[in-house]
């Protein structure tokens, strides 16, 4: 497969529950791909032209390769998403990447990169501003909500 390394912004294992047996790994850069070579493969050759894909942590454990230029974060854990295994959270292709590192790992990675930075999120948002932050957050689809949230 021919695909421009820029355009990539994230790679994962695929998964039964989400991908009917279309593959090994699943590219989204732009749009998705399905591809037989095993994703940490796939990962090193796009890291080797792409140096801001950065590796992080679904929720059940396995790993997800974002292009952390290309992401905003961290940002805030919705309401159904403070589950066991998941710490953090950044967008990426307009939709919510959860992920098992902490804010500061997640806002150090995208810094380093260049990406767009947002400050650590505090649990007193939830407080101060419940429903208005409930709106913005439910708004925003999730990669992979299957592996998001509880099962």
């Amino acid at each position: 497969m021919d695909l421009e390394a820029s355009q990539v912004l994230r790679i994962r294992k695929t998964d039964p529950r989400l991908d009917d047996d279309l593959g090994n790994t699943l590219i989204n850069a732009g749009q998705t791909f399905f591809v037989q070579e095993e994703s940490t493969a796939v990962a090193a050759a796009v890291k080797a032209e792409l140096p801001s894909l950065y590796r992080f942590t679904h929720r059940l454990g396995a790993p997800v390769w974002i292009n952390v230029h290309a992401a905003k974060g961290p940002m805030p854990l919705a309401p159904n998403h403070h589950v066991p295994g998941l710490s953090s959270a950044l967008d990426i292709g307009g939709k919510r990447q959860y992920v098992r590192e902490s804010p500061e790992e997640v806002r150090s990675a995208i810094a380093a990169a260049g990406g767009d930075v947002q400050p650590i999120p505090e649990e007193s948002l939830w407080v101060q501003g419940r429903e208005t932050l409930r709106e913005i957050l439910g708004s925003l689809e999730a990669w992979d909500e299957e592996l998001s949230t509880l099962e």
